[in-house]
């Protein structure tokens, strides 16, 4: 017996012609791409999305919108190099990252003093 409410997107092709439309929306509209913004234009919660994912048969409709939303911040980063792109982009697990490598000899001697047993 199924729990919960019944599934938005009966079928694969319900959801791609979804998500069709909302990348029509948001080119005409010129707005940018995000699985929030797929969340609400579909009328479900965002995480109902990320649970599609996890279904074998909404498997690689779900990934290719999210790598689609990565490819466009991708390219915005590159061309604009904005902030929020780059906040963006941290949240789909790039990092921001500097490594020092310091060498050589900085001459420095430490010597260790005993102290004596105060007893």
């Amino acid at each position: 017996m199924p729990v919960g409410k019944p599934r938005k997107f009966k079928t694969v092709q319900e959801l791609q012609e979804c998500l069709d439309a909302y990348k029509k929306y948001l080119t005409e509209n010129n707005r940018p791409p995000t699985i929030a913004g797929l969340a609400y234009y579909t009328g479900v919660d965002r995480h109902t999305i990320y649970n599609y994912e996890k279904q074998d048969e909404y498997f690689h409709t779900i990934k290719n919108f999210r790598d689609w939303v990565l490819m466009t911040y991708e390219e915005e980063a590159i061309v604009k190099g904005n902030g929020g792109i780059v906040f963006m982009l941290k949240n789909y697990g790039y990092t921001d990252r500097q490594d020092h490598n310091l060498t050589g000899d900085l001459g420095l001697n430490i010597n260790f003093v005993p102290v004596k047993n105060q007893e």
